[in-house]
């Protein structure tokens, strides 16, 4: 019997009964309600046989490669088996578990596999090293989540919020909470409402992220994610390297530490504001684009600001400890002062400190400022200057969220991707506000919060660039 199948019956049960009572025939009311009684445990005996049947399945499974893996989670996506998505999951989590243990038996462990690399208890190598610790409920683990990869495709899409996966549902959504007018009670059973505001569905929630990932600095870049699956992650840096050296035969090895440390990813609250108009809201054919957009803006811009500078209380002159620290602020990174009038210079100067530091500088972060400076470059002859190959390799990407000061100069950023982390916990909420600018143009202001933070790992491939600016000569 199917699950429709029994929920029908069941209805159709429960209805005649009703039915009985309503006509005062309470003996054949009670022996229809033993029956029905007798269809769930029936049903619940069925369901367990099932289950045992699956996990049957699923024990022991191997697989070839990361591929194989993936296409038979979409095999089951497609055919809808939700509820063997899990057991796919959890055998491939225990089987490339195992091979992360024979490879570090036989002096394999962390080269190139199209497996995820897996240590000891729950810790996680990036790119074959670099061991990071991300426990997940049940012993599972995170993957890492690349530049190119979709957070949206991770997520399991269960039946009952498969309609939350069609086009158009974060509109549907938004325009349910605002008007109260849904076009299902599906989109409105999906959302769940709390005291600060609405907790928009994780299939929904990670679209938003992945858009956000298209838009800010860090992750276009190609900064690595952990999706967090709690307010706490802790991941390792290293602090000291190993260093190797020749020796003669039969003499004694200079011995060599690898230290590593702590560092502890603590998910804080980032709120952003986004505005719409009411009439998109109530009629727009692309309102769902809208939305994705705007609140990914929003979120973009949070993950930015505290990636970079963190928040400063100038009260206290500290910075907030409820935001995140600001890679600006970390005192381990590189830092040059710049040369005002100085050209590329600066820049390759902090390319030269991230390579000393054997890094591998692939990214520029300018804000619009500093590349109309750079743009404006030109030769003794008036001719448009190119920029040295050291810096027209990098990928320069122009945010800003790099400060810009008339008198001080601009902010800029040479770093190693690779060198940063980014937790972000898959649930956003967003808070439908109304202040004056509402009133006044007739806007429906949206309040969005995320929960994330971010760190660097390997603080030497990074440097900052400071004091920007044209020769006022």
């Amino acid at each position: 019997m199917t699950k429709e199948e029994y929920k029908n019956k069941r209805k159709e049960m429960i209805n005649r009964a009703e039915q009985l009572m309503n006509e005062n025939k309470c003996t054949e009311a009670s022996s229809l309600i033993n029956e029905i009684e007798s269809l769930d445990a029936a049903y619940s005996e069925e369901q367990a046989q099932r289950e045992r049947r699956l996990k049957n399945k699923y024990s022991g499974m191997t697989f070839k490669d990361k591929a194989e893996y993936e296409a038979l989670k979409s095999q089951l996506v497609n055919e809808g088996r939700y509820d063997e998505i899990d057991l796919l999951d959890e055998a491939f989590h225990i089987y490339a578990t195992n091979r992360t243990n024979e490879q570090a038996l036989n002096g394999t462990f962390g080269k190139n596999t199209n497996l995820p690399i897996y240590g000891e208890g729950d810790r996680v190598n990036m790119n074959g090293s670099k061991p990071v610790n991300n426990r997940k409920e049940g012993g599972k683990m995170n993957i890492f989540l690349n530049k190119g990869e979709k957070l949206v495709n991770r997520i399991n899409v269960t039946e009952e919020s498969q309609v939350l996966n069609q086009d158009g549902a974060l509109g549907e959504v938004v325009r349910g909470m605002v008007t109260g007018k849904w076009s299902s009670n599906e989109f409105k059973n999906a959302v769940t409402t709390t005291a600060t505001g609405v907790l928009i569905p994780e299939v929904l929630s990670s679209k938003i992220i992945d858009k956000a990932r298209e838009l800010s600095l860090f992750t276009n870049a190609g900064v690595p994610i952990i999706p967090m699956e709690s307010n706490n992650v802790h991941i390792s840096r290293v602090k000291t390297d190993p260093t190797f050296k020749f020796k003669k035969e039969g003499e004694a090895a200079t011995e060599s530490s690898f230290e590593l440390e702590d560092v502890n990813l603590q998910s804080k609250t980032a709120y952003g504001y986004a505005y719409v108009t009411l009439e998109a809201i109530k009629s727009s054919q692309n309102l769902d684009a809208i939305l994705k957009t705007v609140f990914a803006e929003a979120m973009a811009q949070a993950i930015d600001d505290g990636m970079l500078y963190g928040q400063y209380n100038s009260s206290t002159t500290s910075y907030e400890t409820f935001a995140p620290s600001g890679i600006m602020n970390d005192a381990n990174i590189n830092s040059i002062a710049a040369t005002a009038g100085a050209g590329y210079d600066d820049i390759i100067k902090a390319i030269g400190k991230v390579r000393g530091g054997n890094g591998i500088p692939t990214v520029l972060g300018i804000n619009s400022n500093t590349e109309e400076i750079f743009s404006l470059l030109k030769t003794l002859d008036g001719q448009y200057l190119a920029a040295p190959k050291a810096v027209s390799e990098m990928q320069t990407i122009v945010s800003n969220q790099l400060k810009h000061d008339d008198s001080a100069g601009d902010d800029a950023l040479v770093f190693d991707p690779n060198a940063m982390i980014i937790g972000i916990q898959n649930n956003i909420q967003i808070k439908i506000i109304e202040d004056s600018e509402c009133l006044k143009k007739g806007l429906v202001g949206f309040q969005i919060y995320a929960m994330l933070d971010c760190k660097a790992i390997q603080p030497k491939h990074i440097c900052k660039i400071t004091g920007i600016k044209e020769d006022s000569n």
